[in-house]
């Protein structure tokens, strides 16, 4: 339906502007059929293209409510690290595997990996160069400056994206896990919540399996890329000799 979502060279967002009748007649049958099947009422969906995405999602559904998850650049890059690196030695040992995910139009890690272009050509291309030059976190920073660039200018300028968002940081749902669990429920309109949260909210804490490999240099540069990026979502990641200065 959108063929151009995956070339670098296109402006991949999509926006409330657009219109495709085609897709938009087999996107409400497919969801429609998914509750139906299940017995449901709402349609819950964990995508992380969505992010580029939600201003056309919006003009479908009117009534539809976006989660923003947020995280501390340092931990995030750290984790889209060590995916990539996981696809990328899947798809060596299974060379058809990298097929399977061009054709269900998956780009987010691996051999064939791609970033969203938002808009900016110059930008995209920095990152595909950073990347082929080895210059791994550097690429990745620049890509999650980005894409919060753009997410906050689309909260900004999009009073009914704004509305329809709730943006959750990571390390506030580990600080306060039964608030900000209940936070989202008020948020999506999902009822009976209180027994998931009493459930599930114990269970959320700091991961204790990994933690960033990286150097001091390494931190300081992944902060100084995305410090402007990341102020908008509440985060201070400047460079420590910065702050200290």
């Amino acid at each position: 339906f959108f063929r151009h979502l995956h070339d670098i060279g296109d402006n991949n967002t999509l926006d409330e502007h657009i219109s495709n009748p085609a897709f938009e007649a087999f996107y409400r049958d497919h969801i429609r059929k998914l509750i139906h099947v299940r017995g449901g009422t709402r349609y819950v969906s964990k995508a992380n293209y969505l992010v580029t995405r939600m201003e056309y999602l919006l003009s479908l559904f009117p009534d539809a409510r976006f989660v923003l998850p947020v995280r501390d650049p340092v931990w995030h890059i750290a984790s889209l690290i060590k995916q990539h690196t996981l696809f990328c030695a899947g798809e060596q040992n299974n060379p058809r595997a990298v097929a399977h995910m061009q054709r269900v139009g998956h780009f987010e890690f691996g051999l064939d990996r791609r970033p969203i272009n938002t808009g900016d050509l110059h930008a995209t291309l920095d990152i595909m160069n950073l990347w082929k030059n080895g210059k791994e976190i550097e690429g990745w920073a620049h890509y999650w400056s980005d894409l919060h660039h753009y997410l906050a200018d689309r909260l900004t300028v999009n009073k009914a994206l704004e509305k329809a968002t709730l943006v959750m940081r990571y390390e506030d749902l580990v600080a306060d896990p039964a608030g900000k669990l209940r936070a989202l429920f008020d948020h999506t309109g999902l009822a009976d919540a209180q027994p998931i949260i009493d459930r599930v909210a114990p269970t959320i804490h700091a991961p204790s399996y990994y933690r960033p490999n990286f150097t001091d240099d390494e931190i300081d540069q992944i902060r100084d890329i995305t410090m402007i990026a990341a102020k908008r979502f509440g985060y201070d990641v400047r460079p420590v000799e910065t702050r200290q200065a």
